[in-house]
């Protein structure tokens, strides 16, 4: 039992091992994007959209309530 253990935790830190440097690549590569990391809880900006229907929505319309924003675009 005992080498079972050892043998799944030499495999666990042998790939770790292996995947710092990738990890370390895709950190450079967020860094030049000027991706950030959330440092905490923040508020969003007010703002209001136009649904399909012609009618405006805010996002202060949903205070208080978990909020889902998806945005994307097809080019």
């Amino acid at each position: 039992m005992k080498e079972r253990i050892l043998l799944w935790l030499s495999i666990l830190i042998g790939i770790t091992i292996i995947l710092i440097p990738y990890l370390q690549i895709a950190r450079a590569a967020c860094d030049s994007l000027g991706v950030q990391k959330p440092w905490g809880p923040k508020e969003a900006p007010a703002f209001s959209l136009k649904e399909l229907d012609g009618k405006h929505v805010s996002l202060s319309d949903f205070k208080g309530k978990p909020v889902f924003i998806v945005f994307w675009a097809t080019w």
